[in-house]
């Protein structure tokens, strides 16, 4: 999608959304809550505007994990028992069975290609700005490529030409395979590393960082990133929902509507061990939001309660880090290395009141896995986890990433 022409609107809420209109109805004074692309130039609306790209990648962040754990095997839609799941573009993405022109794809795809344009403009424009508050500056420097940066990752993670091609564009480019993409993201978080306002900043790059090599296999190089992300006790960094920008769980996966509901092993772990409570909330589904045959039928089906509408989405997060560390011991700790992975795995089920791993388990890849599965319940993580470690629950030949969008198919030439 092209937004080089697109205009800037500010709106009250503090984001920033794009329209393609280039002229006003005249002889009206302006609206009060607009703010013209020019006066964007300027020192004193930089945090404002950086506060709509923030906002603009939120709204991205919780559309694209709603649908990311469809895809995935966290979530399931079941229209016969459940009565709300009624969207066939949800029911396509649970199958694997994505058409391009599937709108419950083609609104995040939408809204991350406006993150990524607001998040370049902001970068442009700020090198323009001759700052007077030099900490506005490294603040605006570290989030324009912070975001810069997540809006390519996400592009390198969930979306792809193909079902198993990952990758996407940026202003009409070429199709720019995962790889490539994570490159990017890397110089963009590199740059918002050496420019990180506190401590705290620097170490939730350092973890971002860390996650794209891991991702990506270079288990040596994610190691000196890991070391220096997020420690225990460390806020989660997160996307930010309220009463007026909801968490779109509530109206899709949630007790507002359940096009989506949760795999019934989550709930198996909380009957393993009743403690998984503590990170993983779900609950049975109402008896009135089952169908008469799933009621005949005594079926019994789980929904989560990890978000509502004004709840956060952890992007990153200490314990995910640890699990990270963990991962890196498993492939490269030698002989310690799974001593080394017990003491982090115990580390972040600590933090959830949750007793240490029995020494009679043993520590491996796949015990990693399902304490990944748990601890990043409902994160968007499930769906790459299962990618890369080839445990793709759907039949060859499904999705296993988003298509590239029949939209921008069409508009661009590239493709």
């Amino acid at each position: 999608m092209n937004y080089n022409k697109i205009i800037l609107f500010v709106f009250v809420a503090g984001f920033i959304s794009i329209t393609g209109c280039e002229n006003f109805v005249q002889e009206v004074d302006d609206p009060i809550d607009v703010v013209s692309s020019e006066q964007l130039n300027s020192e004193d609306q930089v945090s404002f505007f950086m506060n709509g790209v923030i906002g603009r990648f939120d709204i991205t962040h919780d559309a694209l994990t709603v649908i990311a754990g469809g895809l995935s095997d966290a979530l399931e839609f079941d229209s016969d028992n459940v009565r709300d799941a009624t969207f066939p573009t949800f029911r396509d993405i649970d199958n694997g069975d994505i058409q391009f022109d599937n709108n419950s794809v083609d609104g995040p795809f939408n809204t991350l290609g406006q993150a990524r344009f607001l998040a370049d403009d902001f970068l442009s424009r700020v090198e323009e700005i001759d700052f007077e508050d030099a900490d506005l500056r490294q603040q605006a420097i570290y989030n324009g490529n912070l975001y810069a940066g997540l809006t390519r990752y996400i592009y390198a993670a969930y979306f792809g030409l193909e079902p198993e091609n990952g990758g996407g564009v940026i202003n009409n480019s070429p199709f720019i395979p995962s790889p490539e993409m994570y490159n990017r993201t890397l110089g963009f978080l590199e740059t918002a590393l050496t420019n990180a306002p506190s401590d705290y900043d620097a170490r939730v790059v350092n973890s971002l960082i860390g996650r794209i090599h891991v991702y990506q296999g270079n288990y040596g190089t994610a190691l000196s990133f890991l070391e220096n992300g997020l420690e225990s006790g460390d806020a989660p960094f997160q996307s930010i929902h309220s009463l007026e920008s909801q968490n779109a769980f509530s109206a899709q996966a949630g007790a507002s509507r359940n096009q989506y509901t949760v795999a019934s092993r989550y709930n198996d772990y909380i009957e393993a061990d009743p403690d998984e409570a503590n990170r993983i909330s779900l609950e049975v589904l109402p008896e009135d939001e089952v169908t008469d045959a799933g009621v005949e039928a005594g079926v019994v089906i789980f929904r989560q309660t990890k978000y509502f509408e004004d709840t956060n989405i952890n992007i990153m997060s200490w314990q995910e880090n640890h699990l990270m560390l963990a991962e890196v011991e498993l492939q490269e700790g030698g002989a310690t290395g799974q001593a080394n992975a017990r003491t982090l795995i115990d580390e972040v089920r600590a933090s959830h009141d949750i007793d240490p791993l029995p020494l009679s388990v043993t520590v491996d890849i796949d015990l990693l896995l399902e304490e990944r599965d748990k601890e990043l319940y409902l994160t968007g993580n499930r769906m790459i986890d299962q990618r890369r470690y080839d445990n793709w629950h759907l039949p060859a030949g499904s999705w296993k990433y988003f298509p590239i969008t029949q939209s921008e198919r069409n508009n661009n030439p590239e493709l």
